[in-house]
């Protein structure tokens, strides 16, 4: 099995689909990668497996903790990103709503903006908690939460997301280089599974 590298995966997306929008195209494609990771990482540790938090919990509880919250702000954070405006003033940004405007073919483009859309509007929770408590500490909701609630998020809105922001990448890979990418399925070889196993290895040598 052959193994690409960064460099090669970049130049692959810029000759299938031109120097602007396969840079870009590349740049968003490592972000929701990364963003896929975390998630990942996320469910893994603190998903559905009671077993499992309490084994963290016994191990070191203060600290998985601070990293379950850390975690699950970073996707928040990471949503938000990829669905920014193009521009904060005079600065540009990269985010999916970046790309209609860089596709000539008229069809695509309307479908594409439309599939940005449903991201824009599926993301509109993440962007309020980034708005509000995780990037700025915004004086209304600190002052009083009860007049000023945060929308909930839950586990099951995250995937919703999630997978809103596939839809948009996978419609120019599926166009340009007829596949799409698996996110998702991300294969996780050192990360929190392989922690969890070394966990419960050292508890049961404890209890001898």
């Amino acid at each position: 099995m052959t193994t690409r590298s960064i460099d090669e995966i970049r130049a692959e997306y810029i000759s299938s689909m031109g120097d602007e929008l396969g840079a870009s195209f590349y740049e968003l494609y490592r972000k929701l990668v990364e963003l896929h990771i975390l998630w990942q990482q996320y469910r893994q540790l603190f998903g559905d497996d009671t077993e499992t938090v309490n084994l963290l919990n016994r191990a070191a509880g203060l600290f998985f903790k601070i990293v379950q919250d850390e975690l699950w702000d970073s996707v928040l954070l990471g949503v938000s990103r990829m669905t920014d405006r193009p521009e904060t003033g005079k600065k540009k940004n990269l985010t999916i709503q970046s790309l209609p405007p860089m596709i000539t073919d008229l069809a695509l483009r309307a479908e594409l903006q439309a599939l940005c859309d449903e991201a824009l509007d599926s993301a509109e929770f993440a962007r309020e908690h980034r708005n509000k408590r995780i990037a700025h500490q915004d004086h209304n909701y600190l002052s009083n939460r009860g007049s000023d609630p945060l929308s909930g998020i839950s586990r099951a809105l995250v995937e919703q997301m999630l997978a809103a922001l596939r839809a948009v990448l996978n419609r120019l890979e599926k166009h340009f280089r007829d596949s799409t990418v698996m996110y998702e399925d991300f294969v996780d070889e050192s990360g929190a599974r392989l922690l969890i196993h070394k966990l419960r290895k050292l508890e049961r040598l404890q209890k001898g």
